[in-house]
């Protein structure tokens, strides 16, 4: 009997404090997993490591507060003004969301390449504003001028010739191209992001026919901080979330013109900088229309679309870098196998080095690395984001196109796990950030089909409060991040001046993460030039060659300042 009357008062749980104890579960197994990465047992990279340290944490205690303040606050109505003005005006939104996303790129990120990755397009972004294909450097100064890292690794360089390109393919620098020209490089991604409001609204809308879940799905994407950050930052995953979201919105109802556009969508997917995350995602979508039996005409379309730009970006820009001759330019710790297939003189073989080492059977190191990077699914999302989107899964479920969203977020994840590297650098999981925009789509549906009227108010509360309150912590957290980072070589936390040229040389063995700070324009425009620091002896044999007529400013453990 007594076991009878624990079932019943199981069963008679009120749906909004289930969401709360659903919500104290999943931050319950965040905390642990944190505090078992803490000693860092598996190795990971020291910044993966450092981020899930030092900010996730705060992230993950201030969602469950937020949890705590929506259910005190479930009885109190929601604004729905703001809902219904998000459902009818995505544009508007998207408009007004713009300008604060470039203020944030401009000051929270200050408008600078953090890691390797984003420099690499924002490189070839400027080489392309200049009319050029791959960047120039004296000969002579190419180990100075170009980080160290394994050739190939993120540039091709020539030590005979001076030409630089990045490796990365070329999509998304290609996008970056005309706000490099107009001097303004940091708006892309905010450009990017605004025009993704609108997209999603318009997936949502297709999917549940709720106009009310469309506003909501927009409101559930601004209140995710992983959205906002990498919407100030030089990411390519913004493009890739648009690019994949169009393609699957254009393709629920196929056309072969339909299908056409998807196409071309997703070859621009695959080409922006790494094929892999379209892969995994076009290749779930792909499969689902298969399953569905499809029509020839529109799967033939879908084929051809791909073709154009996939061929010119993708293998073309290869066939080019092929014919960049790979210099030494690496680190002395560089893996000497690594760097000999790097410098390969033929495609096939770089194509076959590349192959060979980016996939790889999961390891305990990347098993434990794709949970972390599940917990910062939630620590970075808006409270209660992914329980919402398994509420709103269960309402679409016998809609086909749902079925298609949920097998394209699980491939995307699942494929990583045969990657070898833990992500490195990067806000929230970027491994799966090219799908993410599903689970706000599936919460979205969730916030107009929940079966309790309290529970819906305290999960808008859940959405509203993060807007404020998580975004608020992740970007001063950004900003802090960045200021301690420049702040290790003075110079670089100053702009450059126009009057007056200048070399800084950065030591790469001293701080955190500071061999990512040598940064040149493609063509060494501008008054500043940063180099790789190899010594006091070293730096002034190389200037009193070189650059006579400079003096040494300032030294450190950083590095040098030298002006002329």
């Amino acid at each position: 009997m007594v076991l009878n009357v624990d079932q019943r008062r199981i069963q008679h749980v009120p749906p909004a404090l289930g969401l709360l104890l659903w919500c104290a579960l999943a931050a319950a197994l965040v905390q642990l997993l944190l505090w078992r990465v803490a000693p860092n047992p598996r190795n990971f990279s020291p910044i993966f490591w450092y981020l899930l340290n030092a900010y996730d944490s705060h992230g993950n205690l201030l969602l469950l507060a937020i949890a705590v303040m929506a259910f005190l606050l479930r009885r109190q109505p929601v604004v729905a003004g703001l809902v219904r003005f998000a459902a009818q005006h995505p544009w508007r939104i998207a408009a007004g969301a713009l300008p604060l996303f470039c203020l944030g790129a401009a000051t929270v990120y200050r408008g600078y390449p953090l890691s390797m990755d984003e420099y690499v397009a924002l490189f070839q972004a400027e080489t392309f504003a200049a009319g050029r294909l791959s960047g120039q450097f004296p000969p002579e100064l190419m180990r100075e001028l170009v980080p160290r890292f394994p050739p190939g690794y993120f540039f091709f360089s020539s030590l005979h010739t001076g030409q630089i390109a990045g490796s990365y393919w070329p999509g998304f620098a290609l996008l970056m191209t005309p706000f490099a020209w107009l001097g303004i490089p940091w708006a892309v991604n905010p450009v990017i992001s605004a025009l993704t409001l609108p997209a999603v609204h318009r997936l949502t809308l297709a999917l549940s026919g709720s106009r009310e879940a469309a506003g909501w799905s927009v409101l559930l994407v601004l209140a995710s901080p992983v959205f906002v950050v990498s919407a100030l930052s030089f990411y390519a995953m913004p493009a890739h979330l648009l690019c994949n979201l169009l393609y699957v919105l254009l393709l629920l109802r196929p056309t072969p013109g339909r299908a056409l556009l998807a196409g071309v969508a997703g070859s621009l997917a695959l080409t922006l900088h790494n094929p892999l995350p379209h892969m995994l995602f076009g290749a779930a979508i792909f499969g689902w229309l298969l399953w569905r039996r499809t029509p020839l005409a529109v799967l033939a379309a879908l084929v051809a679309g791909y073709i154009p730009l996939f061929a010119l970006l993708g293998p073309g820009w290869l066939n080019y870098l092929a014919g960049v001759p790979v210099g030494a330019v690496a680190a002395k710790t560089a893996d000497p196998a690594a760097t000999q297939a790097a410098a390969a003189g033929p495609l096939s073989a770089r194509v076959s080095s590349l192959a060979s080492s980016g996939l790889t059977l999961p390891t305990p190191k990347i098993l434990e690395a794709r949970i972390a990077g599940l917990s910062k699914v939630w620590t970075w999302g808006p409270a209660a984001l992914m329980v919402l989107a398994a509420y709103g899964y269960a309402a679409l479920r016998e809609h086909p196109g749902a079925k298609a969203l949920l097998a394209a977020l699980f491939v995307t994840f699942a494929g990583y796990f045969l990657v070898p590297f833990d992500q490195g650098h990067g806000w929230g999981y970027r491994y799966l950030h090219s799908a993410w925009f599903v689970l706000p789509v599936f919460a979205a549906v969730a916030m107009v089909r929940l079966p309790d009227a309290e529970m819906r108010q305290m999960a808008g509360w859940a959405v509203l409060l993060s807007l404020l309150l998580a975004n608020g912590l992740r970007l001063t957290q950004v900003d802090a991040f960045i200021g301690r980072q420049l702040a290790q070589v003075p110079p670089l936390a100053r702009a450059a001046d126009p009057a007056r040229r200048e070399i800084v040389f950065v030591d790469p063995a001293a701080g955190f993460y500071t061999r990512d700070m040598v940064h040149n324009d493609p063509l060494l425009r501008g008054t500043r030039m940063v180099m790789v620091y190899d010594g006091r002896e070293a730096a002034a044999a190389l200037m009193a060659r070189r650059f006579p007529a400079y003096t040494r400013r300032e030294a450190g453990k950083w590095g040098e300042l030298w002006t002329e």
